[in-house]
């Protein structure tokens, strides 16, 4: 069982999409030019070390918590994962806070997220 929050699925996508690209590059060792496109190697490395080629290892449900104005890791990262649970057959549920960014820091959002993930954690047995 997992709750995942905003998380980084695909680093080829994420850096057209996030407000940070460079991150994706640094977090793999490769240097950053805004001032060129990706390289092909580049972005073949990149894909490599994306979460998301090793997504069909997951076989336990999946909490994702997504703030709709995350500009930081955009929803559709999580998004990404979810479709491609749920067509594998894993449990993927989403909860959408469409006022939100990448904190989720917001009082009601930060209480549905204490509340949302403990009744995950029991559904799946992991609390009681």
């Amino acid at each position: 069982t997992a709750v995942m929050r905003n998380p980084v699925i695909d680093l080829t996508t994420k850096i057209g999409t996030s407000d940070n690209p460079d991150h994706s590059f640094f977090e793999t060792g490769i240097l950053f030019d805004f001032t060129t496109a990706p390289s092909p190697e580049a972005l073949c490395t990149l894909q490599a070390k994306s979460p998301i080629v090793h997504a069909h290892k997951i076989t336990s449900p999946v909490l994702l918590l997504l703030g709709a104005k995350d500009l930081r890791v955009p929803p559709s990262q999580g998004l990404s994962l979810h479709r491609l649970l749920r067509a594998r057959g894993v449990e993927s549920e989403v909860r959408w806070y469409p006022e939100d960014c990448h904190p989720l820091k917001s009082v009601a959002t930060a209480a549905d997220v204490i509340i949302h993930t403990h009744l995950w954690f029991a559904k799946h047995g992991k609390i009681s």
